[in-house]
């Protein structure tokens, strides 16, 4: 097959455009990306700094990115301008040069597809373009030798922890001024997996790039830098509970703030974008042709005039899931915000319940809740919470020392290392969630009240397995990953149902997760209300 030379298609491209007028334009672009800072978590996050740049800036929270939603070809398509097809990034385990890469629409120096860094390079060598990157890994699919200055952490010995990469950037862009900059973080996706995408350790992690990014932009605002300016901010992809990879609004949605020379003043941007149009932005403000082969669109909108709408955040709620050992709490990031809540699942709006302070449960309760500000409604929080009741109803055989990497057959394993009644489902409750090498056994009886159609989850790393009634409706024993979701759907009777869990952990990371729901309505945690002796 023979590769166009991108060089070569734009030289006639450019003969036109350079007659063409440039609506937008920016003699300096700052590109701010966090790996896995979801559109949902920087609403949930306190982010006063944030919130300033999109009140006096653009902000669209419905820029989705490509699929799987993971980082290698998220990034790729992020600076591409263009999609995995064309670019040819399809995973995390691509290699430079490896046999089964699906060939680049085009290639740069180096056999890769350009980034809007090369186009930048190539079309307007004058200016200057640094690059910051905290994942190691990312760099291998550029050619950083555009750059004139790029700081790989763990490459770079001047950068000890994670954080000396964005300030070092920053340090580094107030000291030099360079036209281009690109910072790429990777510590929110981190803490993400560790913690859950739904902990306040995430969103701590998403508030703390908000004061850095805060101190930063006071800066360039105390110097006039912002003038010729334009910052956006985004990321590679989002993320639920502790991974993504999967297909929901939550992976799939990614914030883009824009702020600076030109862009409108409190403008919620309403259009579905796609990742790849950061690329054709950066390109449209400095002036930079992309090829035929990108399918980036320039972020028009956020240059567009500003309506009455206006950026209102979710509410959180906290405890954000599971067990609530107190009082229940809603807050929203921002001071003037009104929250309205329901507790039985029914859609809120200013006729639900005022939230006026913290207040308690009873047994299973979804709650839904919204904030408005003026007479902007912002987007609904669902939230499934229960009460303890006192009842362990769920009994258990921990087996360690299993090491064999796949689900044991129980009936073989001998006597137990440990058992007894807990509330859940739950790792945890064992004390086995430190360990490796162990197999558990659950069994407990699901108590239904409504006869239909169920519908349930499974998630585990290692591996587990659900079996209803006496029948496996769920094998996830081939698992070892928790975004690795499986279901299985039963017509469930009223009154009590025999369920067995098996689970096993081999090493590394251990996860277990069982969710269901009734017909059409949404996935929920199994929980101890939900279960009997």
């Amino acid at each position: 097959m023979r590769h166009a030379s991108w060089a070569g298609i734009l030289l006639a491209a450019l003969c036109l455009y350079g007659c063409m007028p440039r609506q937008h334009s920016s003699d300096h672009v700052i590109i701010l990306g966090f790996d896995a800072m979801s559109a949902l978590g920087i609403q949930r996050a306190e982010t006063p700094h944030f919130n300033r740049m999109i009140e006096n800036g653009a902000v669209s929270l419905h820029t989705r990115c490509v699929r799987e939603t993971v980082s290698s070809q998220n990034w790729m398509s992020m600076v591409s301008g263009a999609p995995i097809e064309m670019h040819g990034v399809f995973n995390n385990s691509w290699k430079p040069g490896a046999p089964d890469n699906v060939p680049p629409a085009l290639t740069n120096a180096e056999g890769k597809f350009p980034t809007v860094f090369d186009l930048i390079r190539e079309q307007r060598p004058e200016l200057r373009q640094y690059a910051f990157i905290e994942w190691t890994d990312e760099a291998r699919m550029y050619d950083v030798g555009v750059f004139d200055k790029c700081c790989v952490y763990r490459r770079d010995t001047s950068l000890k922890e994670p954080d000396d990469v964005i300030r070092k950037a920053f340090e580094s862009y107030l000291e030099d001024r360079p036209e281009v900059l690109f910072l790429s973080m990777d510590q929110t996706d981190h803490v993400g997996h560790v913690y859950g995408h739904e902990s306040q350790q995430y969103f701590d992690c998403i508030s703390h790039y908000d004061a850095l990014v805060g101190e930063f932009v006071d800066e360039l605002e105390r110097r006039g830098w912002m003038k010729d300016a334009v910052i956006i901010i985004t990321a590679d992809h989002g993320g639920i509970r502790y991974g993504h990879g999967g297909d929901s609004m939550a992976e799939f949605e990614i914030p883009v703030i824009l702020y600076g020379k030109g862009v409108t003043k409190g403008k919620l941007m309403k259009r579905t974008n796609m990742i790849y149009d950061v690329a054709a932005t950066v390109a449209g403000l400095l002036g930079i042709e992309m090829p035929w082969e990108c399918r980036g669109k320039f972020l028009s909108e956020a240059f567009e005039p500003a309506d009455t709408s206006r950026y209102v955040p979710v509410p959180v709620v906290h405890p954000f899931e599971g067990l609530a050992t107190g009082p229940v709490s809603i807050t929203a990031d921002a001071p003037d915000a009104r929250i309205y809540y329901t507790l039985d699942g029914t859609q809120p709006d200013e006729s639900a319940l005022p939230y006026t302070g913290p207040f308690t449960i009873q047994g299973n309760c979804e709650i839904r809740s919204v904030a408005y500000v003026g007479s902007q409604r912002g987007g609904e929080a669902v939230n499934f919470l229960y009460a303890d009741r006192g009842n362990t109803p769920v009994f258990y055989k921990l087996y360690r020392n299993y090491t064999v990497n796949a689900m044991p057959n129980f009936t073989k394993l001998g006597k137990a290392s440990a058992s007894g009644y807990i509330k859940n489902f739950s790792i945890e409750e064992t004390g086995a969630q430190k360990e490796d090498y162990f197999a558990i056994h659950f069994y407990a009886q699901l108590i239904i009240d409504e006869e239909d159609d169920y519908t349930f989850e499974l998630r585990a790393d290692d591996g587990a397995n659900l079996w209803l009634d006496d029948r496996l409706l769920i094998n996830n024993e081939n698992a070892h990953n928790a975004e690795a979701a499986r279901y299985g759907t039963a017509h469930l009777k009223r009154g009590l149902h025999p369920v067995k869990l098996e689970y096993y952990e081999h090493t590394k990371t251990n996860r277990l997760s069982l969710r269901f729901r009734r017909g059409e309505g949404p996935l929920r945690p199994v929980t101890p209300p939900d279960l009997s002796r």
